[in-house]
C-alpha cells in the first residue's frame, strides 16, 4: 500500500514561519507521534527534550518522496522519465565509428580477448582523447566536442607531428626544435641525424642492443598508391629479422615496459610520470608456442594452449597495465580473457592503439611499407622509420604507415563466412570459398575463422551468431592505412568486435590478426534530493521505504535494481548545503516488484534523508529495467545533550 502524500501547513512561531506536514484525516485519527520545533524558530526558551514538539506530523505512513520529475534528483544517470512518470533505463543507441569512439551516455566498459593468428606479438591499450588535447598533441580547431575536424599539432615545425615525435623521442636534444624527452633518459647515447636539412635523434626503439647508428638514404618504391616508382628517401632505424639472434636489450626505450613507447605506458616513475596510456592486454598471443617475435614481447609467453585466453597471467596487472600488489586470480584462467575498464563518463572519447613487435619490411608487392614520419605536400614520404615496434591507432589518420593500394573501401569481408587463406579477397566473386551475402548476389571472403565464429556463440564471448553481412573499412582522409575494423553485430546491444590488421601497409588486409570484443553496459543511477528538513536539533530514527519496479521481459535473472538510504546526505556550512559525496548508506534487501521495509537508522545519526538506486541490466539488449515509484516515510527524535 503506498504511503500517503500530504499538504503543508505554515505555522508562525514569533516572527519565523515553520512549514510542516499536515496529515490526512485518516492519519490524524491515529496515535500521534511527537514533533519538535528547533529553538531558533520560537521566542520561548526550550530544553532539548522539548524540541520537535508538534504531535501530528510524525508517521512512517507519511510519504515524503514527491512524484518523479527530471529536476527532482541530486543525480540521474542513464535513467529517463517516461510518460507514465517512471524512471526507465536509457539504453545507448546507434553505432560507433573507429574514428570516434565516444558514447552519449555513461558506460561500464570491458574488453574481451577473442582470437589471435599472427607471427607478430601485440599489446592493446587506449588513450583518453582529452588527455592528448591537454598535453598539446591535438588542435581541436575551436570545436572541442567534435574531433572529426581536429588535427595533430607540429609545434616545432619540423614536419613530424608532435605525437609521433614523442612516441619515438625523435626530437633533437638541443636547439629550437628540441622537445622534452618522454621518459627518464635515453638507452643509447644521443645520436643525431639530418634529414632534408632538419635535425632529429635516432630513436632507441629503432636501435639494436649495441646502439648501432642506423640512418641512410635508400632507393625504395614509393609507398603511395600507383605504380610505386623507386625514389631516394631517408630511412632511420633498423629491425631484426625473423629468426635472427635475440635482442635482449635492443629496440627498447626502457620505461615501464621495454617495447611499449613510454608515452603509451601508464604514468609511472619509470617513464618520468609522462605516460598517458592504459594497457589492457600486455600480450595478445594465443598459440602453441611459448615465444614472442625475437623475444621482444612486452611480457613473456608462458602458455602453449590455443584456448581463446592470452598466454600470460592477465590478472597480475590492473586495467592500466600496472602490476597489482595482490593478484586476485593467480595463474592463467578463463577470467584472464576479459579486462574491466570501469566506468567511462558520457562524451569522453577513447582512442585504442595496438603496439606490435614484428620484422619491418618495405615490399609494396606484398603491401608492406616502412612507416612514414614526414611527407611532402604531394604525400610522398621524405623520411621513413624502420623499427620492429609499431603503433596503430583506431583513428586511421594518426597512423604512420601509408596505404600503398588506395582502394575504396580498404577492405570488405563477410562477417558470417569462415575465413580461409585460400580466398582471394581481391576477386571474391570468383572464389569458391567466398560466401554470398544475405539478400544479395554479392560474394565476399570471410572475416573470422570457423573456430572464432563458433567461439563467439558462447556467452563468455558475446553469445551471438554473426550474419552473412558485409563489414568494411573506410579509407583515411590523408592516405594513411587504417588498422581497425570495428563491427557491431546486428541484434546485439553494446557489443563491438575489434579486428586489427597488424602489418604496416596492410599486407593481406584480413583484419583478423588479433580480435577483441568491446562491451558496454548502460548502468543507471538515481539519488534523491534530501527529503527532510535541515534541523540540527533532531535526528532521523526510523525510515520506511516502499518501491515498485519492473525488470521487463527481456532481462536475465542476474539483472538487479538495488536500493539504499542515508541520513547524512548533505554537507552544510553557514546555512549553505551541498550533496555529501560519501554518505553512510544503509543497503536495503528487497525482492523485485513491489516491496517495502522499515529500517532503524539511529546508529548513524543525521537529519538529512535521501535514497539511491542502482540499475544493472543483464541479458538481452532490449533489457530495460524500470522504477515505477518510491515512497519514503520517517520518524525523528530529539538529539540528546
Amino acid at each position: 500500500m503506498p504511503l500517503n502524500r500530504f499538504p503543508l501547513l505554515a505555522l508562525v512561531a514569533g516572527s519565523a514561519v515553520c512549514v510542516i506536514a499536515s496529515p490526512r484525516s485518516a492519519q490524524a485519527a491515529g496515535t500521534p507521534k511527537a514533533v519538535y520545533l528547533p529553538p531558533q524558530l520560537t521566542s520561548a526558551t526550550q530544553s532539548t527534550s522539548a524540541l520537535c514538539d508538534f504531535d501530528y506530523s510524525q508517521s512512517l505512513d507519511t510519504d515524503h518522496q514527491p512524484d518523479f520529475t527530471p529536476w527532482g534528483f541530486d543525480e540521474l544517470t542513464n535513467l529517463v522519465l517516461t510518460n507514465e512518470g517512471w524512471l526507465s533505463l536509457n539504453l545507448h543507441l546507434g553505432q560507433l565509428s573507429s574514428e570516434r569512439i565516444v558514447f552519449p551516455n555513461e558506460q561500464h566498459l570491458s574488453v574481451t580477448f577473442v582470437h589471435e593468428s599472427s607471427g607478430a606479438s601485440h599489446s592493446l591499450g587506449y588513450l583518453y582523447y582529452d588527455d592528448l588535447v591537454a598535453r598539446g598533441y591535438v588542435d581541436t580547431r575551436g570545436t572541442p566536442g567534435d574531433s572529426s575536424d581536429d588535427a595533430l599539432v607540429d609545434a616545432n615545425g619540423n614536419g613530424v607531428a608532435d605525437l609521433h615525435e614523442d612516441l619515438y623521442n625523435l626530437a633533437p636534444p638541443t636547439g629550437f626544435q628540441a622537445r622534452p624527452y618522454v621518459g627518464t633518459g635515453r638507452r643509447c647515447a644521443s645520436r643525431t641525424f639530418t634529414s632534408q636539412g632538419l635535425s632529429f635523434t635516432m630513436p632507441d626503439l629503432a636501435l639494436n642492443a649495441n646502439c648501432t647508428a642506423a640512418f641512410s638514404r635508400q632507393s625504395l618504391p614509393d609507398a603511395r598508391p600507383g605504380t610505386h616508382p623507386f625514389t631516394t628517401v631517408d630511412v632511420v632505424g633498423s629491425s631484426p629479422f625473423e629468426g635472427s639472434p635475440v635482442n635482449a636489450t635492443g629496440y627498447s626505450d626502457q620505461g615501464l615496459y621495454s617495447r611499449i613507447p613510454n608515452l603509451l605506458e601508464p604514468a609511472h616513475a619509470s617513464n618520468n610520470l609522462l605516460g598517458l596510456g592504459h594497457l589492457l592486454f600486455l600480450l595478445a598471443d594465443d598459440d602453441a608456442g611459448q615465444t614472442t617475435f625475437n623475444q621482444l614481447g612486452t611480457v613473456p609467453d608462458t602458455d602453449f594452449f590455443e584456448d581463446g585466453i592470452p598466454d600470460y597471467d592477465v590478472s597480475r596487472y590492473d586495467a592500466h597495465g600496472l602490476l597489482r600488489p595482490v593478484n586476485p586470480d593467480p595463474g592463467i584462467t578463463p577470467q584472464d580473457r576479459t579486462v574491466d575498464l570501469g566506468t567511462l563518463p558520457a562524451g569522453k572519447e577513447l582512442v585504442f592503439f595496438l603496439v606490435t613487435q614484428s620484422e619491418s619490411i618495405h615490399d609494396v608487392d606484398d603491401r608492406q611499407v616502412y612507416p612514414c614520419l614526414r611527407k611532402a605536400m604531394n604525400g610522398q614520404c621524405l623520411l621513413h622509420l624502420r623499427t620492429p615496434i609499431n603503433v596503430f591507432f583506431s583513428k586511421a589518420k594518426w597512423n604512420l604507415d601509408q596505404d600503398p593500394v588506395g582502394r575504396i573501401p580498404v577492405a570488405q569481408r563477410n562477417t558470417g563466412c569462415a575465413y580461409t587463406e585460400q580466398c582471394n579477397a581481391d576477386q571474391p566473386q570468383t572464389q569458391a570459398t567466398a560466401c554470398t551475402l544475405a539478400n544479395s548476389s554479392l560474394r565476399l571472403c570471410g572475416w573470422l575463422d570457423a573456430e572464432t565464429l563458433l567461439r563467439l556463440r558462447h556467452p563468455d564471448y558475446g553469445g551471438f551468431l554473426l550474419p552473412m553481412a558485409a563489414a568494411s573499412v573506410a579509407p583515411s582522409d590523408n592516405g594513411n592505412m587504417p588498422h581497425l575494423l570495428l563491427n557491431a553485430p546486428p541484434m546485439t546491444h553494446g557489443q563491438w568486435l575489434m579486428g586489427f590488421e597488424d602489418l604496416p601497409g596492410g599486407a593481406d588486409r584480413d583484419f583478423n590478426d588479433v580480435v577483441f570484443l568491446l562491451r558496454g553496459v548502460t548502468e543507471g543511477r538515481v539519488r534523491s534530493r534530501v527529503l527532510s528538513p535541515d534541523d540540527a536539533s533532531c535526528r532521523i530514527a526510523q525510515v520506511s521505504f516502499q518501491k515498485s519496479d519492473d525488470l521487463g521481459l527481456y532481462c536475465a535473472p542476474q539483472t538487479s535494481i538495488t536500493y539504499a538510504l542515508a541520513t547524512d546526505c548533505n554537507l552544510c556550512d553557514g546555512g549553505a548545503c551541498v550533496p555529501n559525496p560519501t554518505p553512510t548508506w544503509h543497503p536495503l534487501s528487497l525482492p523485485g516488484g513491489t516491496a517495502s521495509t522499515t529500517v532503524d537508522v539511529s546508529s548513524t545519526p543525521g537529519q538529512q534523508l535521501c535514497w539511491k538506486a542502482e540499475v544493472t541490466p543483464k541479458g538481452d539488449f532490449l533489457c530495460q529495467p524500470t522504477i515505477r515509484s518510491v515512497d519514503v516515510g520517517y520518524l525523528s527524535e530529539p538529539v540528546m545533550p
